[in-house]
């Protein structure tokens, strides 16, 4: 299984009053990261951009502070026929603090509609696939 590490710059300006990353800060990261991964494994060329983020998820295991490297590692936990779900796990000052899962549909940019996942498409991301457990 291959994984895609990313560390974004995590910003003074990206805290919030309570001194630790905001939510909604943390969000952009993760796409940030989510979107280097597409372009590095060739995903978004495949499908010609079409796909739209359906359901995102974020638990926050403890709070991401401005200072410490994060480190951002991505790996698939499903594959559907029209759709993926991509994992991001987060971790800072050797602490897992994050994870987040994403649903991305495949979809037909003419038409707007979910489209079926190629092959070409499928063996990039399986390449990614999470070991269960």
């Amino acid at each position: 299984m291959k994984t895609f590490e990313y560390s974004p710059e995590v910003r003074w300006s990206d805290q919030d009053m309570l001194g630790h990353v905001n939510n909604a800060r943390m969000i952009t990261l993760i796409e940030e990261c989510r979107i280097r991964w597409l372009h590095e494994a060739e995903a978004g060329s495949l499908t010609g951009g079409g796909m739209l983020v359906a359901n995102q998820s974020i638990d926050y295991l403890l709070p991401v502070m401005y200072g410490p490297e994060l480190t951002m590692t991505v790996t698939v936990k499903r594959i559907g026929s029209s759709s993926f779900t991509v994992h991001t796990r987060g971790d800072q000052s050797g602490q897992k603090v994050f994870n987040s899962d994403v649903i991305l549909v495949h979809i037909d940019r003419e038409t707007g509609r979910p489209a079926p996942i190629t092959e070409d498409i499928r063996s990039v991301l399986e390449e990614y696939v999470a070991e269960a457990g």
